[in-house]
C-alpha cells in the first residue's frame, strides 16, 4: 500500500487560519497549489487545531477558518478537484497525533528550532500544544500517505522529523506510511517584508505596511508598494547588496510570470518611483479576480462552509483507510460501523 500510494505523487500541504493571506503566502504556496491540482493528487488542509498552539479567541478562530477557506478557492482551489479541507473535521489527524506522540522521542522534539523561536525561551509556560506542534504536523502528511509537501525552507526541519517518525513506525510495525520529502518551490518561496527586506513576509510579524493582503483594496496596495523601502542608488536592479530591490523585483516577475532579468532591462532607464507604480499596478491587476471572487463567497458563508464541508467528506474518506491499517498494526480494536 505505502509503495503504491509513493508512486501516485500524493501531495499535501496545510496553512494557518489567519483570514488574512498575503503575498507571500500566495506566490510562495498557494498559486502553487493551484497548479499542482491540475495533474496530481492533492490534499490541503486549513490547520485550525494547529492554531491552537498558541493563544486563541474562539470566536475569531472559527471564523477565521471559513475566511481562509473563501480565500483559498478564491485563488483557484477546486474543491471538486483539490481535497481541500478543514483539520478538526477529520478527526483522524488528531489519534494519528496520540499513536505517533508514542513513537516520538522528547530529545528530537527539543531540537526542533520553531519551538524555540516561537516559545521565546519561555518553553516551561508555554502549551504543551506548541512543543508537540511537529506531531501533529507529521500526523496531518502521514495520514494521506503523501510523498510531496510542498513547504517553504523553514520548514524542512519538520519534515525530516515526519520522514524518521514514518521510517520508525514502519520498522516498528509493518510497512504502513510514506516518507515524504520537502518540495520548496525554486521561485516565490521566500517572500520578503516590504518595509524591512531581511525578514520574511509574515501574517504574524511587522506592521501593515510590511504585507500586501490578497483582499487588500487598490489605493491599498498602492500606497503599500510606494512606501516600500528601497536601496541606495538610483538603478532599478537586483543583487547582492540591494535586498530591498530584488525583493520588489522578484515581486514584480512572479506577478507577472517573466524572470528578474527580464524585469531589470524593462525598467532600465527608470527611476525607482516609476518601477513601484508600475509594480503596484500589476499587483492590482493580479489580486482583482481574487478579491472579487471572495466578496462572493464570503457574503455566502453557509455554501463556503458546505464546500468545505464535503472535502472533509472525502479527506476523511482517505485518512480512515490508513487509520484501519495504523490501529490494525499497533493492537487497537476494530471501529465499528456507523449504524
Amino acid at each position: 500500500m505505502a509503495q503504491r500510494e509513493a508512486r501516485s505523487g500524493r501531495v499535501f500541504s496545510g496553512i494557518q487560519p489567519s483570514g488574512e493571506l498575503h503575498l507571500g503566502n500566495y506566490l510562495g504556496a498557494v498559486r502553487h497549489w493551484v497548479t499542482a491540482q491540475e495533474a496530481r493528487n492533492a490534499f490541503y488542509c486549513i490547520v485550525d487545531l494547529h492554531a491552537m498552539s498558541l493563544p486563541w479567541e474562539p470566536a475569531e478562530l472559527r471564523a477565521r477558518t471559513v475566511e481562509t477557506g473563501a480565500l483559498l478557492i478564491a485563488c483557484g482551489l477546486d474543491p471538486k478537484r483539490s481535497g481541500l479541507f478543514v483539520q478538526s473535521q477529520v478527526p483522524a489527524h488528531a489519534e494519528l497525533s496520540w499513536i505517533l506522540s508514542c513513537v516520538a522521542r522528547m530529545g528530537e522534539l527539543r531540537r526542533m528550532v520553531q519551538f524555540k523561536e516561537k516559545s521565546m525561551g519561555a518553553s516551561e509556560s508555554v502549551g504543551v500544544g506548541l512543543f508537540t506542534y511537529p506531531v501533529l504536523q507529521a500526523a496531518d502528511v502521514l495520514l494521506y500517505r503523501a510523498s510531496g509537501v510542498p513547504v517553504g525552507e523553514d520548514q524542512r526541519q519538520h519534515i525530516e522529523l515526519m520522514r524518521d517518525l514514518a521510517v520508525r513506525f514502519n520498522r516498528r510495525f509493518g510497512d504502513t506510511f510514506v516518507a515524504p520529502h520537502a518540495e520548496i518551490a525554486a521561485s516565490g518561496a521566500r517572500i520578503m517584508s516590504l518595509d524591512d527586506p531581511t525578514q520574511k513576509m509574515s501574517k504574524s510579524v511587522g506592521g501593515p505596511g510590511s504585507k500586501v493582503l490578497l483582499i487588500d483594496p487598490p489605493e491599498a496596495i498602492t500606497k503599500k508598494i510606494r512606501s516600500a523601502v528601497t536601496d541606495s542608488g538610483r538603478r532599478v536592479a537586483a543583487g547582492e547588496g540591494k535586498p530591498a530591490l530584488t525583493n520588489l523585483i522578484t515581486l514584480y516577475a512572479l506577478a507577472e510570470g517573466s524572470s528578474v532579468a527580464a524585469v531589470e532591462e524593462r525598467f532600465s532607464s527608470a527611476g525607482y518611483g516609476e518601477f513601484k507604480s508600475a509594480l503596484a499596478d500589476l499587483l492590482v491587476a493580479t489580486l482583482a479576480p481574487i478579491r472579487q471572487r471572495y466578496d462572493e463567497l464570503i457574503s455566502d458563508r453557509a455554501e463556503t462552509e458546505r464546500l468545505l464541508g464535503s472535502g472533509a467528506a472525502a479527506a476523511a474518506e482517505v485518512a480512515e483507510t490508513t487509520m484501519r491499517d495504523v490501529r490494525a498494526r499497533v493492537g487497537l480494536p476494530e471501529r465499528a460501523a456507523p449504524s
